[in-house]
This record gives C-alpha cells, structure tokens and sequence, in this order.
C-alpha cells in the first residue's frame, strides 16, 4: 500500500497517541496538504524540525502498529464481513420465508457495522 494511504490509516487508530506536535504536523502535511515550508513558517519552526516531527510521528505509527496491529486486524474483520455480506446474498436467492428474512436483517447488520467501522 502506498505511503501515504498507510500513514493516514495509521493516524486514524494511533493519533491519540501521538503528542499534540506531532499530531498537528501530522494532521496538516497530509490532510491539508500543506508544504513543510508553510508547516515551518505556520508553526515558527524550522524546516529541519518540521521534518523530523513528521518522520519521527511516523515512524511511531508504523511502531504502534507493528506492536498492536490494530488497523492489520481491522482490515481482516473487514473482508470477513463482505465475505459473510456476500454469502447471504448469495444463500438469498434460494430460501423463501423466515430464512429470507434472517438473512436480510444479517446483510443490514452487517451493513451497519460495515458502515461504522
């Protein structure tokens, strides 16, 4: 996966981890797109520091996750649910009655949950 896809994932599950520094810098260089440049001049800090905040957050991310792997197991929860999503629609198109019913209110469950996560 990209870089910057896995960072961004990564600070939606650790940020609150993170200090408010390294979090803020985070937060701006890939979310508002702004240059280290504009972060250095926004922040009254060198370009050097601005940089090393960033790479050193991170590298905390890719820590937190080598350690709790929390976005690994969510991504797995994830395919298992549009698998199991997928599996009841399937089974859908053969059953009539209370098991069409069932098997709809799963789809919405998991739709639900899907949507939450």
């Amino acid at each position: 996966m990209e870089k910057f896809v896995v960072i961004t994932y990564l600070f939606d599950f650790y940020q609150e981890l993170l200090t408010d520094k390294q979090r803020n810098l985070l937060r701006e260089y890939y979310f508002e797109d702004l240059s280290l440049g504009e972060l250095s001049e926004q922040h009254q800090i060198s370009r050097q520091s601005v940089f090393d905040t960033i790479k050193k957050a991170e590298q905390k991310l890719l820590d937190y996750e080598s350690k709790l792997n929390l976005f690994s197991r969510h991504q797995v929860e994830q395919q298992t649910f549009l698998k199991i999503k997928a599996l009841c629609e399937k089974m859908y198109a053969h059953v009539e009655g209370e098991y069409a019913i069932a098997l709809n209110e799963i789809v919405t469950l998991v739709d639900g949950f899907i949507n939450k996560i």
